[in-house]
């Protein structure tokens, strides 16, 4: 009974066959007799329109023939004529894989580009022995609830006491003034703790690192940095036990660092370091507590201790530390940790998750447009498809040819694309903000090359299966029949190109949404009053060496002569001195107390950013007075009553509803403490410290001979002595003035460096670098997907009005008038544009979360911002359908009617 319900089925199937061949070949027929009545009306004789007819459908024998011998021929010569087949039908279709190559390209160098960033920056292990064991200590101070790093006693004291730690390192920056290498420089420098270099597990090239008795006899020996090797010495291998002098006291260098070596690993390009000296700990610094936290503390986890371990070690040892501040400063400490490679990417990671949302989004409509173009141009081929098949091609050969061409497209949109992310990360080199850590390691690295050739091939893979897979499966007949270019390719197929360009749109609408936010912020931050004109003013930094100026008088006395001297050059205005100058970061925090302050429970301490000044530098900097006065010579003469200026905001908090001027105030915690009293002669507007987006905080002024004579032996371990950054405001281009404070600097002393010459200018344009780039990257995706999501509505309305125009003649030769066929087409795209608009806005809601800490000045649901993306979007919509809708329009139902 099996047997016959079998040969039932064969005979079935055989019936259909032939009944399918019969029926293949009367409508082949019917298509040649149409063709050679088309060649005809064109002006042809009957044996020229035949023979151009049976060019195109001819040869029924021979194409069959061909097929049935490319189904037995082997898998690698298949390929091979498949690769030749795809490459002359791009090749017919220049536009359509221009457009879609081009946005491969883009799609998959954006994200090259931008993954090489990730991976050099958050992914990338830290450059040391198991980077994953290195933790970075920090300490919490309850009355002033910001992180800090740590002080010198706690860095003694966590060597000492830490059990859950193999090892501890400490370090803190420094700057020297080095000659004996060259021309004289001012040396970016790191002074450490002996054990830093064992517990980074890091040996040196050439030589060794410092012992613990150099380390704490303050042995005058240095590591030097490859770079420092190689630039001021050759790479001369005999540069071990050269002396160098540093601030004119000799070292001698004992070793020179790996290439790859770099420590510590802050943001910036410029922020290398070209030498490391001994820690060397000063009596001062030993007994600091709560007085200076510029100190890092780095550690190295003992094999098997877990993190929850560490914890509790460091709580164990905060414990034993905590007294002895309560004590001397009124100050209760915690300890935490975090490791290293979080530490060094913390700060970066915001703007790299926006580079990586913003090229994962482009990727995305990348591959949503190309599958929609494949979607139109398989339509398209309907016919070409049902010949073929009729002809005798196998499915499976036809579907293998259709994905053999969308692999063809990927594999040349992948190389380009590839190409392109080199570019682009040649240009990151130059463009990324200086707030990303590690940028002189980012580069595209042979496992992105294959992870970008895989994410090309699987782009190619799945935007073409879905065309291939509509074409293939669509009955041979009704290819046939309705295969001309007027008629319609199935609703399913017309669904899902409706849905890839709301997609399309609703990402769209994501990026222009967060770009319009990011340029409004931008626009907000460029607006912002930085409390000082920075027009025409030059600044640079000065330090000067204390054993050759050991008492502040020196010091007092080289800044009231070198003022003296820069004032007499032509175009310049005023001068003045500071010990930090404004935007470049914050100052140290000092405790203040002002005179007849109670502090309340649970109150934390009262602190304000401190400048310590000398000359006019209040008249330089433009920087306005609002009550009482500037300071004055006498001010700055040492022994004069102490004196202080203070900012608004200074007042406002700290002096609510009282007229500051005349009163007084202490250094410290407690107003009944020995440091002597202060007064307060005047208040100035607010300056911002660190960039125009970063909050304002509370600042004061001393006069720098006060300051020194105020603060006692913490004067020399704050470094108030001798560094200074000089500013001069000029008449016209201060860079000019360059050469000219140099030349007097070295007039004074030879061997003094003059650093860090630059405009205010320049300096303020450095901190909104991050922000630009943010606002300019986000801008330049959401142009790009505002294209790309234009050119899916162009496609699929060009599409639309191509596959319905039989339907369209009809409706004009009943009536319908050119001008209600052209409001229907544009409709239609703001229909379809309208509903992405919807999803994105959706959508845009967790977008809103994300976006908050990036915003400045501006609310994450800004009606205008979000008013203005959605209007762009839907005019630029229309602007896209119009060249379809007029095509719709000019359509001459007689002609088109009469051809059907």
């Amino acid at each position: 009974m099996e047997r016959v319900r079998v040969l039932l089925n064969r005979c079935a199937a055989l019936f259909r066959r032939r009944k399918l061949d019969e029926d293949l070949d009367a409508e082949l027929s019917s298509h040649i007799e149409f063709a050679v009545e088309e060649n005809m009306k064109r002006g042809m004789s009957a044996q020229e329109a035949r023979t151009k007819a049976l060019r195109e459908f001819g040869g029924v024998t021979q194409t069959k023939e061909a097929y049935r011998v490319q189904r037995g021929l082997p898998f690698l010569e298949a390929v091979r004529m498949d690769l030749g087949y795809g490459l002359r039908q791009l090749l017919k279709t220049l536009a359509f894989a221009a457009t879609a190559i081009l946005t491969l390209a883009l799609g998959i160098g954006g994200m090259t580009a931008a993954f090489s960033v990730v991976e050099a920056v958050l992914l990338r292990p830290l450059p040391f022995k198991d980077s994953g064991q290195l933790l970075s200590l920090h300490e919490w101070v309850r009355e002033d609830p910001h992180e800090f790093n740590v002080t010198a006693p706690d860095v003694l004291i966590f060597q000492r006491e830490s059990k859950a730690f193999s090892g501890e390192g400490g370090y803190i920056s420094a700057g020297f003034d080095v000659t004996g290498a060259g021309a004289p420089f001012h040396a970016a420098a790191e002074r450490v703790t002996a054990s830093l270099f064992p517990v980074l597990g890091i040996d040196p090239l050439l030589g060794r690192t410092f012992t613990r008795k150099e380390d704490e006899n303050s042995a005058p020996v240095t590591v030097i940095s490859y770079s420092f090797w190689r630039e001021r010495f050759q790479s001369d291998p005999g540069v071990l036990g050269r002396t160098i002098d540093l601030d004119r006291r000799p070292y001698t260098i004992i070793g020179v660092m790996p290439p790859d070596f770099e420590f510590p690993l802050d943001a910036g390009r410029l922020s290398h370091r070209d030498l490391w000296v001994p820690m060397s700990f000063t009596p001062v610094e030993k007994n600091s507590e709560g007085e200076n936290y510029d100190y890092g503390l780095v550690a190295r986890l003992r094999p098997g201790v877990s993190k929850a371990q560490a914890q509790t070690d460091v709580d164990r040892v905060m414990a034993g530390i905590e007294p002895g501040y309560a004590a001397k400063a009124g100050l209760h400490v915690q300890g935490y940790f975090r490791t290293l490679k979080e530490e060094t990417v913390h700060n970066a990671r915001p703007l790299l998750n926006i580079l990586l949302g913003a090229v994962s989004l482009i990727m995305l409509i990348a591959c949503v447009n190309i599958a929609n173009l494949l979607l139109v141009r398989a339509a398209s081929r309907r016919r070409e498809f049902g010949v073929r098949l009729a002809l005798g091609a196998a499915r499976r050969i036809v579907l293998r040819q259709l994905l053999t061409e969308s692999l063809l497209l990927s594999a040349i949109g992948g190389a380009l694309g590839v190409a392109l992310a080199v570019v682009l990360v040649h240009a990151a080199a130059v463009r990324l903000p200086d707030s990303l850590p590690r940028l002189g390691e980012i580069a595209i690295r042979w496992p992105l090359f294959a992870a970008a050739s895989g994410l090309a091939g699987v782009t190619g893979l799945l935007c073409g299966i879905a065309p291939a897979l509509a074409s293939t499966r669509s009955d041979v007949l009704d290819s046939l029949r309705d295969g001309s270019p007027a008629a319609g390719h199935g609703r399913s197929q017309y669904n899902l190109q409706q849905m890839l360009v709301i997609l399309e749109i609703a990402l769209a609408l994501l990026l222009l949404v967060a770009s319009g936010l990011l340029l409004r912020s931008f626009r907000k931050m460029l607006e912002t009053d930085p409390g000082f004109q920075p027009q025409h003013v030059l600044t640079a930094s000065l330090s000067l060496p204390r054993h050759n100026y050991p008492t502040q008088q020196k010091v007092d006395e080289f800044y009231a002569e070198l003022q003296r001297r820069i004032e007499a050059l032509p175009g310049v205005r005023t001068v003045g001195f500071s010990s930090n100058i404004p935007i470049v970061g914050q100052n140290g925090g000092r405790l203040i107390t002002p005179e007849g302050h109670v502090r309340s429970a649970g109150e934390g301490f009262l602190i304000a950013s401190t400048y310590l000044v000398q000359g006019n530098y209040f008249q330089t900097l433009h920087i306005p007075l609002i009550r009482g006065r500037y300071l004055e010579d006498q001010d700055q003469q040492a022994g004069a009553p102490l004196v202080a200026i203070i900012s608004q905001s200074f007042a406002e908090t700290y002096f609510r509803g009282k007229d500051p001027i005349g009163l007084r105030m202490k250094i410290g915690d407690r107003f009944d403490s020995p440091m002597p009293a202060i007064t307060i002669v005047g208040v100035v507007g607010d300056v911002k410290q660190g960039a125009l987006d970063q909050p304002t905080v509370e600042q004061m002024y001393e006069p720098i001979a006060q300051a020194a004579a105020a603060l006692g032996p913490m004067a020399e371990m704050l470094g108030v002595a001798g560094n200074m950054s000089v500013v001069i405001r000029t008449v016209d281009d201060p860079t000019r003035l360059a050469a000219s404070l140099e030349k007097i600097v070295h007039q004074f002393d030879p061997l003094l460096v003059l650093s860090q010459a630059h405009t205010m200018d320049e300096i303020v344009a450095a901190t909104e670098s991050s922000r630009r780039f943010n606002t300019t990257i986000l801008t330049a995706f959401a142009a790009i997907a505002l294209v790309l999501s234009l050119l899916g509505i162009y496609g699929v309305l060009a599409y639309t009005v191509a596959q319905r125009t039989r339907e369209i003649a009809i409706r004009m030769a009943l009536g319908a008038s050119p001008k209600i066929v052209l409001l229907r087409t544009l409709r239609y795209a703001l229909t379809v544009a309208a509903t992405g608009v919807v999803c994105g806005l959706i959508a845009s809601i967790g977008l809103m979360h994300f976006l908050k800490s990036l915003l400045y000045g501006v609310k994450p649901l800004d009606g205008a911002t979000i008013a203005g993306a959605v209007l762009v979007l839907l005019c630029c919509s229309v602007l896209a359908a119009s060249i379809p809708a007029r095509r719709a329009a000019s359509i001459d139902p007689m002609r088109t009617l009469r051809a059907e």
